[in-house]
This record gives C-alpha cells, structure tokens and sequence, in this order.
C-alpha cells in the first residue's frame, strides 16, 4: 500500500480548486491525471502548474483517464450534474461546498451513488482539524456535560463587486445567499457537534446586496437533544468572524476565526462550582482601580478539565486537513466519514431555513420530503416578485 497513489482529478479550475490541487501535491501518495475546465486557459495554466493533462469537460477527462477520485470544484450550479457524470463512470466523487443546490439534486447523486463503484463525499473541511475531532468525541461521551444552548456565527464581509461574475448573486448560479454559500461551513460544523435539530423558524433580509435571495439571515433551532440556539449569517460584516459556542452543564465550548481555525481557537470554561455560582448576581462585580472588573467568579481554580487534558497534536481545519484523510481513506480501503448521506442534516437545515424565511412559519425537519414545495428549490419556485416582497423590511 505505501507504494500506491491514488489517481486524482479536479474538475474546475478557478479560485477554489487551488485548494484542492495544492492539497493533493501536499499531501502526496497521489497522482493528478487531470484537470478539467470549459475555459481552455484555466484548464492549461492548471495543468502546467501542477503537472498534469487539461481537459475541456469532465467528460473528456473520464473519456481519456481513469481517476479514483475526481473534486467537483466549478460553480454549485454544475455540482450535481458533474458528480452524478463521475459516479457514472465508477470514480468516486468528492464535492466542494455547497455541494448541492436543493435536497432533490443532493438525492440525484445518492441515487447515482448506489448504481455506482465509486462513493460520493462533501468538502466540509471544519469537521476535519484537531479542535473539532476532540470537541465531536468528548461531546458524544457527555464528557462536556448535556448541551443547551448553542450561537452560531459567520459574520462575514463581500462588496458589491464580488457578485460581478454572472453566476454569482442569482437563485441559478449561486443557489443562495450566505446562508448556503458561506454560512454552511459553520452550519455544518454545529450539526456535527450537536446532532439532528428539529425545528427552524428563520428570517433572511436583504439590505444592500445586489443579489435576488439574501444577504443575512437569523434562525432560531431546536435539536433533537433538547437544546435550543441562535444561527445568523451575513455578507455585511467589515470585522468578519466565525463563531460557535455551545454552553452545556459542564461548561461553555467556544470555537473563534474567520476562515479556518487552530487549536488556540477554541476555548473550554468549566461551569463555576456550587460555592462561586451561588454568588452569580448577588455581586456582579465592582471595576478596580484599573478599570477591570473583578468577578464573582475570579479565582476560580478548576482541576485539570476534559478539554484541556484531551489536547494532541495540532490539525488546523483546512481543505489539506480533509483531503489528508480522504486519501488515507480510499488507500485504505475505508469510507472517508465526510458521506454525502452524513451532509444531508446541513442541506435540510438550509432548505428549511430558505423555506421559513419565505413562507413566514417554522418548518420541522420531518417535513422535509419529495413532497415539500421546498425540496426541489430553496426559494420553492416562490415568483422572484415575493421573494422580494418576503425578503425588503
């Protein structure tokens, strides 16, 4: 086994597939057979780059080679139809986020997925650093205590000037507004961490975009578990962020970055002991000479805790830290654990997000059948006219 490599493509050649194609040569084992793009040029500086053939279709590349994974990086629109190409030809498939543009298209590839040879995956590469690997496993054994309340945050910043592209800012290209194209990163992560949520109720705004979905949105959830939380996303945001902080008996669970996270960027407070938390509110505190508050709590002094004794070594979350373990994985012989069926809760919860912005109601994740006016479209073939009228404050 160390001396075989797994036989790589990249369909897409812009922006994004950068990530994809200097994960591949970082990680090594592995040898690019092609690259694929309908603009000549991408697909011929790509190839030169990173040393291999340029195609002009995914199809001509699965005509001429035989690759055992193929990343889908082109624009979300061509996603599912290029992945159900791929599992056609007996490859497996591995999609850049959104990996989809409704649940409809997401059970297109599944469907493809069983009459093939090859297996389907999602780039959702912030499951994938250290942090979340130990904050995933230490919340599933109730080490953290039972969680409650959960805030998920991407507050992020594009101009005016990012929706330039013609795909971009449109239902067609992008499939959504940052709900679905940048949020879902930390959406993804906290149904990771959480489990299945149960019910939405959402509003998605647009302020200032030139786009015709949103440009932020807010949800409350309920998960299955019993907890509750708040998700907001936002493409207005100058000092961007991105933020989960989930409190639990046990403590507050904190993870703090913009783009990718490391190890320092989570962050575990043990809940005070009985004697300090009965102090909570009988003092709040009174600011020193030097302006800082001192707290009831100051002083506290917690054993060593389960977060902290659980730190290894350090994976910052990045697409090499994904493709890391898929590689490992197909060698292996094993099923990279970032499934397509595994990334259907995030779908649902944008779906119904979309759909209780839009329709002004909550929307339990039960609901979310073939059947449902939103299953086939997140803006559930509403006239672009109301989704205007849903969408103006």
């Amino acid at each position: 086994m160390s001396d075989r490599k797994l036989k790589v493509a990249v369909v897409g050649c812009g922006g994004i597939s950068r990530r994809h194609l200097e994960g591949y040569a970082d990680v090594g084992r592995t040898e690019l057979v092609g690259v694929a793009d309908i603009v000549p040029e991408r697909a011929e500086a790509a190839a030169e780059r990173y040393g291999s053939k340029p195609y002009g279709s995914a199809a001509e590349l699965l005509s001429a080679q035989q690759p055992d994974l193929v990343s889908v990086s082109t624009p979300p629109g061509s996603h599912a139809e290029i992945a159900i190409e791929v599992l056609r030809a007996g490859a497996s498939v591995l999609i850049e986020k959104p990996p989809v543009l409704s649940l409809a298209e997401l059970d297109a590839i599944a469907e493809a997925e069983q009459a093939s040879d090859g297996s389907a995956y999602v780039i959702f590469q912030h499951r994938h650093g250290s942090g979340a690997l130990r904050a995933a496993d230490l919340l599933a054994g109730g080490a953290l205590g039972t969680p409650q309340v959960a805030v998920c945050e991407t507050l992020w910043f594009r101009p005016r000037s990012y929706f330039d592209p013609d795909w971009r800012g449109t239902w067609e290209g992008e499939g959504g507004g940052p709900t679905l194209g940048h949020g879902i990163h930390q959406i993804d992560l906290l149904l990771h961490l959480l489990g299945p949520w149960r019910t939405i109720t959402a509003t998605a705004v647009r302020l200032d975009r030139p786009v015709q979905f949103e440009d932020v949105s807010l949800a409350t959830v309920i998960f299955e578990n019993g907890a509750v939380g708040t998700v907001i996303n936002s493409l207005l945001s100058p000092q961007e962020l991105s933020r989960i902080r989930i409190d639990t008996t046990g403590g507050s669970l904190e993870v703090d970055h913009v783009y990718g996270y490391k190890d320092a960027d989570w962050s575990f407070h043990p809940a005070p002991d009985p004697r300090r938390a009965k102090k909570l509110g009988a003092d709040p505190g009174v600011r020193t000479a030097t302006g800082e508050l001192a707290a009831a709590t100051a002083g506290d002094d917690h054993e060593l805790d389960p977060w902290t004794a659980s730190a290894g070594p350090e994976v910052p979350s990045s697409h090499r830290a994904q493709l890391t373990r898929v590689v490992d994985d197909l060698l292996a012989g094993r099923t990279h654990d970032t499934t397509l069926a595994s990334t259907r809760p995030t779908m649902e919860f944008v779906t119904a997000l979309y759909a209780s912005a839009i329709t002004g109601g909550p929307v339990n994740r039960a609901d979310l059948t073939p059947g449902h006016p939103y299953y086939a479209a997140l803006h559930g073939n509403v006239s672009q006219e109301n989704i205007d009228t849903a969408m103006t404050l």
